[in-house]
């Protein structure tokens, strides 16, 4: 079994996790784990959110009730974002999420574009 695809996904890996981007949703995470108000406003965000959405599916609500279910959550939503800690975590992870999502994708077109050789993936500019 050729392991050097292992050993390089690994150091794929790691690459990632030295990223800056990795490394700011690291201190990010720290931060919002740190402060105590943060975890407790995003916590019953959460809690909210699935409550609401079960309760949704279950179809326990009104169309009215959900309604006002949903706009108590924009509320909760915008009250949590204006934590420094939950706004910068929450970015952080969005960031973060792009970046890897990116480099998957990099590799399904690489990978793509050698089995095919059709040219490229049309636009990236990278073949």
């Amino acid at each position: 079994m050729d392991t050097q695809y292992y050993e390089k996904a690994v150091e794929l890996g790691n690459m990632i996790l030295a990223s800056e981007t990795s490394l700011r949703l690291a201190d990010a995470k720290a931060a919002y784990e740190a402060d105590a108000a943060a975890q407790e406003a995003y916590a019953q965000y959460n809690e909210y959110h699935n409550n609401t959405r079960i309760a949704q599916q279950g179809g326990l609500l009104t169309r009215e009730q959900y309604q006002e279910a949903l706009g108590k959550l924009v509320e909760m939503e915008i009250a949590a974002k204006k934590i420094p800690a939950v706004q910068e975590y929450l970015n952080a992870q969005e960031d973060y999420d792009n970046f890897s999502n990116s480099v998957v994708e990099m590799l399904k077109h690489t990978i793509a574009y050698k089995e095919t050789k059709s040219g490229g993936c049309g636009g990236c500019g990278r073949h």
